[in-house]
């Protein structure tokens, strides 16, 4: 019973986490002319593997399409509407709730799409790579711990690792873009001094994502569970 989804995890952890962050540091090392695009290939197709595992033995479903591209649209929406407000912006929020209803690679590829797509409004960049595994990585950490639990409606306990996760993941992912961009020489204390420079943003991005997740969490979660059992939406059976 259990076969399918360990082993999902198995090439989720194996394909995100050890394939995606070397590809990107190789790409912007060897390709000179905008990486960023090659690097954010690299992560959209680390996000795709796990789905051909999953759907191996079955179709993909028309709603499970729609719920992905639904979802994406409301993240880069929310970015988007946001844009004038740097580090406020609802969308860490918005894949963890789709992370925790729908699982982490879900949450993976909803993360990684809402960043490439939106930053067609806020320009791409070398930061687009990095900023969608960081994003990514926070759907898919929600998915691997609340996806699924008992607890995955808990208001207090989803907020403050929602809040967490949006602060240390993509916090340390988006600044070690900034390391590697605006260090020549890299030493301990020159990365170090970056990143301590990057905190207040990064705790005003987790403050505000735990506490839009303290709102919205349980009633979309909900639904969105009710949803996957009722039409089988990702069902791991």
């Amino acid at each position: 019973m259990h076969k399918k989804p360990s082993r999902l995890i198995a090439v989720s952890v194996i394909t995100l986490l050890l394939c995606a962050p070397p590809g990107i540091l190789l790409c912007m090392k060897f390709i000179e002319s905008k990486s960023y695009y090659a690097a954010s290939l690299i992560v959209i197709i680390c996000a795709l593997i796990p789905f051909f595992v999953f759907f191996e033995k079955r179709r993909i479903k028309t709603g499970e399409i729609v719920l992905v591209a639904m979802m994406t649209a409301l993240a880069v929406a929310s970015r988007s509407v946001m844009i004038f407000v740097p580090q406020v912006k609802p969308t860490a929020a918005l894949v963890i709730v789709t992370a925790i209803a729908f699982g982490p690679n879900v949450g993976f590829l909803t993360g990684a799409l809402s960043m490439l797509m939106s930053n067609f409004i806020f320009g791409q960049g070398m930061f687009t790579p990095f900023q969608m595994l960081g994003m990514g990585l926070v759907g898919f950490f929600s998915g691997l711990i609340f996806s699924g639990k008992p607890y995955f409606n808990k208001r207090l306990p989803v907020s403050i690792t929602g809040g967490i996760l949006t602060f240390a993941v993509y916090g340390f992912i988006a600044d070690s873009c900034s390391v590697i961009m605006l260090l020549n020489n890299i030493t301990l204390s020159s990365a170090a001094a970056v990143y301590l420079s990057g905190i207040s943003f990064n705790i005003i991005h987790g403050v505000t994502t735990a506490l839009l997740l303290f709102v919205i969490n349980k009633p979309m979660a909900e639904k969105f569970s009710r949803l996957r059992i009722k039409y089988g939406i990702f069902a791991t059976e």
